[in-house]
C-alpha cells in the first residue's frame, strides 16, 4: 500500500492567509486544531504542520510518506525532478542508496531528501 501522499500548492487566496498567519507567529509555535478540536501533539509536530503550510503557501507541492519507506525508481525520480533514467545512473554509480529487491532498485526517501538537499545548497 502508498503510504505517500502528494499535496498540491495552495490557491493564491488561501496562501495569502496562511502565509498571513504564519507570518505573525514570529518564532512561536502555535497550538493547532482540528475542526475546533485542539490537538495535543508535540512542538517537532506542530512545527512539522507549519512548514508544511509554508511550503504550499509558497507555491510548492508537497510530497508526505514516512520516511522508511522503499520507493520505485519513478517516484525517486518525480521527488528528484529528475529522469528515471537518471535516477538509474545516480544508482548505479553510487551517489544514491538503493536496496535491491529481486532486480529492482527501491529509494529511502530519507535518502532522496538529503540527495537533494545536498544539490540544492
Amino acid at each position: 500500500m502508498d503510504h505517500r501522499y502528494i499535496a498540491s500548492a495552495l490557491p493564491h487566496h488561501d496562501a495569502r492567509k496562511v502565509t498571513s498567519i504564519i507570518g505573525s507567529l514570529d518564532d512561536r509555535v502555535p497550538t493547532l486544531a482540528i475542526d475546533g478540536v485542539e490537538l495535543d501533539i508535540d512542538e517537532p509536530a506542530r512545527k512539522a504542520v507549519i512548514e508544511l503550510l509554508r511550503q504550499l503557501a509558497s507555491g510548492t507541492a508537497v510530497t508526505i510518506g514516512p520516511v522508511d519507506e522503499l520507493l520505485t525508481t519513478s517516484q525517486a525520480a518525480e521527488i528528484l525532478g529528475v529522469s528515471d533514467t537518471y535516477v538509474r545512473r545516480l544508482a548505479d554509480s553510487g551517489q544514491l542508496t538503493i536496496e535491491m529487491r529481486g532486480t529492482h532498485r527501491r529509494f529511502r526517501l530519507e535518502d532522496l531528501v538529503r540527495h537533494r538537499e545536498r544539490f540544492q545548497a
